[in-house]
């Protein structure tokens, strides 16, 4: 699950952090003006607010945004701390303050939207004309040379190489088309945008999000190959 956390205590985030040992994304930003833009379902499930964006112009702004999305493109949105009357748009309140074994219940909320497939099998065998074989050995080659790719993204990162950034979103981009994975090659696209613009933030943010679908979709491959497919 990719959650979304927006607050500015240390403690809060760090204990938030903590899902990321169960194999959830859990990404932290100042502000919602930072991701409005964009903000649904795809980007993350769920989006945890501090109980600083609960008044003032942080909750006139969440109130624009969450109007704005509707209900069916939201992510599930968790409040921390006590529940507050009178307002719209929380799903949940979760209360403060809490430890790392506390938390564990977040991502098992029930209302939560679930996570899209990583790959649309439908799809993805009729980009292969049905051809099982022909799927399972771009599968396959996608196993092998991908980490490659994220390596070359890693470097790019580490030496502030947008052009770097850019060209290994490229690459990954035309993979996720052959293989019918939406979230990634979306999630690549914004990558590659954020790397033409030189935008050092969303840079960050999504390649956290494009490293995070590739490992579901390598998992998902190496699964279909080696075990749904009955191929050893």
């Amino acid at each position: 699950m990719k959650i979304l956390v927006i607050d500015n205590d240390s403690e809060r985030i760090n204990t938030l952090k903590s899902l990321e040992f169960n194999g959830h994304l859990v990404q932290v930003i100042a502000t919602l003006s930072e991701v409005s833009e964009f903000l649904d379902q795809s980007v993350c499930q769920m989006l945890v607010l501090g109980p600083e964006q609960l008044s003032g112009e942080p909750l006139k702004m969440f109130s624009a945004w969450r109007e704005s999305l509707g209900e069916t493109a939201s992510p599930w949105v968790v409040a921390l701390g006590t529940r507050q009357n009178g307002l719209t748009g929380i799903d949940h309140y979760f209360p403060t303050p809490f430890d790392n074994i506390d938390v564990i219940e977040l991502p098992g909320l029930r209302g939560v939207p679930s996570e899209p497939e990583a790959m649309d099998h439908t799809a993805a065998m009729e980009i292969c004309d049905g051809d099982k074989d022909l799927l399972c050995e771009i599968a396959e080659i996608f196993i092998t040379d991908s980490p490659k790719r994220v390596e070359k993204l890693t470097l790019g990162l580490e030496m502030k190489d947008c052009k770097a950034v850019r060209e290994a979103a490229h690459l990954m981009k035309g993979s996720a088309l052959n293989l019918a994975a939406g979230s990634f090659r979306v999630a690549n696209q914004k990558l590659e945008r954020a790397g033409i613009d030189e935008n050092t933030p969303m840079i960050f943010f999504w390649s956290d999000q494009v490293v995070y679908e590739y490992n579901r979709l390598r998992n998902t491959l190496k699964n279909m190959v080696g075990g749904a497919w009955g191929i050893s």
